[in-house]
């Protein structure tokens, strides 16, 4: 029974990973279960087994991947052996780390207008990114206020400015540009001015 369990697991694993590949690299619209299943090394009766549809493995792969975008950008930002500066510029470099994920969940917003069925998937996405916002801005304040850096403009409005660059750089990141570390690291320089060393 335990085995079957986890052959289960292994099988859907595997779907999901073929699912994620295809999608990234086709897009939605023209993958197919079948293809996914073929690229799974399984038959289509697997999938459906696994899955009821081509979309139940697309929410699922989306709302995975805003798990893990969400648990990065939570660690990036609790680092206790980072700076402020450090761990802003750990956040700022997660679409550049996480490519994949973050072509995922933005390709959201441009299938709803043929696939009304995933308005509720584009809700959940708008709650990550309102969460993002308050983590920043959250963090901005907390500190602010233990005198790690002093911002140039209201806490709203740089983190506004952090949020327009972080979205910002999982679009240039699909456009096959780098941005280096050093690039990052002057621009949070110019937004804030960081004190000490935690």
């Amino acid at each position: 029974m335990r085995r079957t369990k986890e052959d289960a697991l292994q099988t859907r694993c595997q779907l999901l990973q073929a699912a994620k590949a295809l999608f990234n690299e086709k897009g939605f619209s023209r993958t197919t279960l079948a293809e996914i299943a073929e690229k799974a090394g399984l038959t289509r009766g697997a999938a459906y087994w696994h899955f009821k549809s081509k979309d139940e493995i697309f929410i699922t792969i989306v709302e995975q991947a805003l798990d893990d975008m969400t648990a990065s950008k939570k660690q990036a930002l609790s680092s206790p052996d980072c700076s402020a500066k450090e761990r802003l510029q750990r956040l700022l470099a997660l679409p550049c780390t996480l490519p994949t994920e973050y072509a995922l969940v933005n390709s959201v917003a441009t299938l709803l207008p043929a696939y009304p069925q995933f308005a509720e998937l584009e809700a959940s996405v708008q709650r990550h990114k309102d969460q993002l916002r308050q983590l920043v801005q959250d963090f901005l304040e907390d500190a602010q206020q233990q005198g790690l850096l002093t911002l140039h403009a209201s806490t709203e409005s740089t983190t506004k400015l952090f949020f327009l660059l972080f979205e910002g750089l999982y679009f240039h990141t699909q456009e096959g540009k780098v941005v280096t570390g050093e690039e990052l690291s002057d621009f949070l320089e110019i937004l804030c001015q960081f004190h000490g060393t935690v």
